[in-house]
């Protein structure tokens, strides 16, 4: 009997769960916005927002957008003005310029077409707009939508009896004829009580009157007559159509788009709510490009594009690269949680920013929200037109292609069930007081002060020293004959200490160690919600002793964990592939080899499978790894990818967006800095700077697209004073001198590798990559450049880049607050400044006067 009642029990604690995992999406109905005749004609030719700055035209007929800089009279156009002139305009870029957004959708196969506002929308007249609380919101039908009737598709009974009670039984009959008078409770066979009460949620309250799927179209003409007679307006219907997902017809592609403008001190900010855009399952939004043409420059213009590249980079306008490819980049890269077959070059872009200089006047657009969907796209005259033009776009329903292959040889793609609920796109679109990268570079900075005040208080001092010191490594070893893979020592724990003894001895100060492979027996370590110290690195005691050294001599210490990409899951470990893994939108769990740099795909004989964990286990394994880690005297952690990688995860029951992914880190991050957790960086997404104690590895170049023209430290220029960073290691670099160079330009500190064993142990290893990393052959030229940073540069890590020149190419100029230049010159060739000679791979530092 006992055994039954348990049995019962677990059947129904089961059921439970299950019952309590089915998530009903509500489809946001499409609506069709359409210009009133009557209202058309009497309409202004533009509206307009103004404040003390900026002047906002919104052209009513053409939807576009015109933004005046009332200080210097210089105007922003989201159209080019003489674009119809232009003979070298194609079909569908005339259609882009013309257009302040287009749509992307797909159905089941994959198979899709990109939609522009303007032909498929205010062409047709399919678009309305309204001044709401001092902004301007324009709200989009596109694609093809049968005609509108202002008639309810659904309405409480008390309601429509109160209209009914208005008119004639004849009239009254037509209205009973055409709607059904549905309960809840008393549904038909082939109805769906989930499915219903999520498209008519009123139903779980009260019955509700609701039209019938084959009303016929002279029916509704009738209606619409009958309901406007007593009273049933426009506003009326949207309010009903917005609470009521009534059947759309025809299932053909349909969408709705709004867009707001307001205006934000010197700041137009474009607003695009994800609850206000509407789509029919069967043709999700998978991608959304937003202002395409604003502010281009045409043939005639003088000017450059800055665009998000490493540490920044400017395409000149006309440049004729039209033959290569058109600038493209996804900010904080590739989102782990979407499959791909290889990786060529995994370029990403650490800031969500980009800009026009163009006649002397400069425009920064930040995407504020939205940006972990973002990508940056910027092409230059020849190719399609004679514009040259940089704008976002935004990856939207994310999809995935289902293995089906058993049954049917057609691609079939599954997609999320919606948007993410309550989030936006906003960009903000700055007028500059400065012009030219320097001036964007400022309002960026000075955005980044606004959104992260903490920066504001912080001094980054002396000059910023990063070393990490190389622990242990995996390698396939012998024991009694059989292949064992097993750690291999690169340094030891009493090692670290001697080497922390000898930072001491030369005189180093500031200096961030992070130790990588220092326990779960390698740098590719296994779950770190444990920690397992490594045996062949030494006792608990010597790795205490280490511990103490670097306090000692007032050093900070970040042993480096990797939370994204989790390897050498066991059966009983704490890590359960089924509940801490992400998911592809497909439902397959993620799992990840490394990618070959010789045939880009993935190395699945030589490489260690990775699971991609899903948001909330990163969280709660950071939060473990804090608890055991502070047992070993730990106040710090060195992070390997939270500001370097960036994942969603796309299981249909516990979804996590890409955006709140972000915001699960920032926040985490902010949590632990407020408990006196220091971070060690590596690359530095925007979202992670404001809790870095210091980033390394930040891009101090461009990532060499053959359409840039000049790589400019943008990034730095923005952070140099609020948080100290630096390039790659110096010793680790493909370039030691350019990289070195580069380095100084940009402000950076120094970044050190090392390992006390000999390169030549990592043959036959996944390892590679440490192959400088020998101390004893290295210490005597870090200390050299340790000096020589120090006499020269250290007076200038607290100070703010205040200009930046491209002098010649490859040869730069850096000024600071204080009037010190460093002039870098990488060209090849020396180069006369104001009398002063630079040899070529060569620097000169001149004072404030000299």
């Amino acid at each position: 009997m006992k055994k039954t009642i348990w049995l019962l029990l677990i059947i129904c604690v089961l059921f439970s769960l299950v019952d309590c995992s089915k998530k009903h999406v509500r489809i946001r109905p499409v609506i069709l916005y359409e210009r009133v005749e009557e209202i058309t004609a009497a309409e202004p030719e533009e509206i307009t927002l103004e404040n003390n700055y900026l002047l906002l035209r919104f052209l009513t007929k053409t939807a576009e957008i015109i933004l005046k800089d009332k200080i210097n009279g210089t105007e922003w156009h989201s159209t080019p003005v003489d674009f119809e002139s232009d003979a070298s305009v194609d079909v569908v870029t005339g259609q882009m310029i013309k257009s302040q957004f287009a749509m992307q959708y797909s159905d089941v196969s994959g198979v899709g077409e990109t939609l522009y506002s303007n032909t498929q929308s205010i062409e047709r007249g399919f678009y309305e707009y309204e001044l709401i609380d001092d902004s301007i919101e324009v709200r989009y039908t596109i694609g093809n939508l049968e005609r509108s009737f202002l008639i309810p598709p659904a309405m409480p009974e008390a309601r429509m009896s109160a209209y009914m009670d208005q008119i004639d039984s004849e009239n009254t009959y037509m209205i009973e004829a055409s709607y059904r008078l549905v309960d809840i409770n008393d549904l038909l066979p082939n109805e769906n009580r989930g499915a219903m009460l999520s498209q008519y949620p009123d139903l779980s309250r009260e019955k509700l009157f609701i039209l019938r799927d084959n009303t016929r179209e002279y029916m509704k003409e009738m209606l619409e007559d009958i309901f406007a007679e007593i009273g049933y307006t426009r506003e009326n219907y949207y309010e009903d159509i917005a609470r009521y997902t009534a059947s759309g017809g025809s299932d053909r592609p349909a969408f709705n788009v709004v867009i707001r403008y307001s205006l934000d001190g010197k700041s137009l900010v474009v607003t695009v709510p994800f609850d206000k855009i509407s789509y029919r399952p069967a043709y999700p939004v998978v991608r959304l490009d937003i202002l395409p043409f604003m502010g281009a420059g045409g043939l005639n213009d003088e000017g450059y594009i800055l665009v998000p590249d490493g540490s920044g980079a400017i395409i000149n306008f006309n440049n004729g690269k039209y033959n290569q490819i058109a600038y493209n980049i996804g900010v904080y890269g590739w989102d782990e949680a979407m499959p791909r077959d290889a990786v060529i070059s995994d370029n990403k872009a650490a800031f969500p920013a980009f800009g026009i200089h163009k006649n002397e006047a400069a425009l920064l657009c930040v995407i504020e929200e939205g940006s972990a969907y973002a990508n940056v796209r910027a092409d230059v005259s020849g190719r399609n037109c004679s514009y040259n033009s940089v704008y976002p776009w935004f990856t939207m329903v994310h999809g995935a292609i289902m293995d089906i292959s058993g049954r049917s040889d057609r691609a079939v793609y599954l997609y999320e069930k919606e948007l993410p609920p309550g989030e936006n796109i906003v960009l903000r679109y700055t007028v500059c007081e400065e012009s030219g990268y320097m001036g964007m570079a400022k309002e960026y900075r000075s955005w980044l002060l606004g959104k992260y005040p903490s920066l504001a208080g912080r001094k980054t001092g002396e000059m910023p020293v990063a070393v990490e010191l190389v622990g242990a490594v995996n390698k396939t070893q012998h024991r009694l004959g059989i292949p064992v893979d097993r750690p291999l020592k690169l340094t030891s724990y009493k090692e670290m200490e001697e080497i922390i003894d000898d930072f001491t001895g030369y005189g180093w100060k500031n200096v961030h160690v992070k130790i990588n492979g220092w326990f779960n027996r390698s740098v590719d370590h296994s779950v770190p919600s444990k920690i397992k110290l490594i045996n062949e690195l030494g006792s608990r005691k010597n790795f205490k002793d280490f511990v103490e050294a670097v306090k000692n001599n007032n050093y900070k210490l970040y042993p480096e964990a990797d939370f994204l990409f989790i390897k050498d899951v066991k059966f009983f470990s704490p890590y359960s592939l089924y509940r801490d893994s992400a998911r592809y939108v497909s439902r397959k769990r993620i799992e990840k080899y490394p990618y070959s740099f010789v045939w880009f795909g993935e190395r699945i004989q030589w490489g260690k499978l990775s699971q991609v964990a899903r948001p909330a286990s990163m969280m709660s394994i950071i939060d473990s790894f804090v608890q055991k880690s502070s047992k070993l005297g730990i106040e710090n952690i060195a992070y390997r990818n939270i500001g370097a990688k960036l994942s969603g995860d796309y299981h249909e029951k516990r979804l996590v967006s890409r955006e709140a992914a972000m915001k699960m880190r920032y926040e985490k991050l902010a949590e632990l800095n407020k408990a006196g957790r220091g971070a060690f960086i590596h690359t530095g997404f925007e979202y992670t700077v404001p809790w870095a104690d210091i980033i390394t590895d930040i891009p101090v170049n461009d990532q060499s697209f053959g359409i840039t023209d000049s790589a400019v430290p943008f990034y730095q220029i923005a952070l140099h004073g609020l948080v100290p960073y630096t390039g790659r290691a110096i010793n680790l670099a493909e370039d030691y001198s350019k990289n070195l160079l580069k380095s100084i330009e940009s402000g950076a500190g120094l970044y050190f590798s090392f390992m006390m064993e000999d390169t030549a142990l990592l043959q036959e290893t996944k390892f590679r990559q440490f192959y400088a990393n020998e101390y004893r052959k290295w210490i005597g030229d870090a200390d050299s450049l340790y000096r020589k940073f120090s006499s020269q540069f250290s007076h200038l890590y607290s100070q703010s880049i205040v200009d930046h020149q491209i002098l010649a190419p490859g040869v730069t100029l850096t000024g600071y607050e204080d009037g010190t230049r460093i002039i870098v010159n990488i060209s090849g060739n020396s180069f006369n400044f104001n009398g002063n000679n630079v040899n070529k791979d060569d620097y000169i530092m001149l004072r404030r006067g000299e």
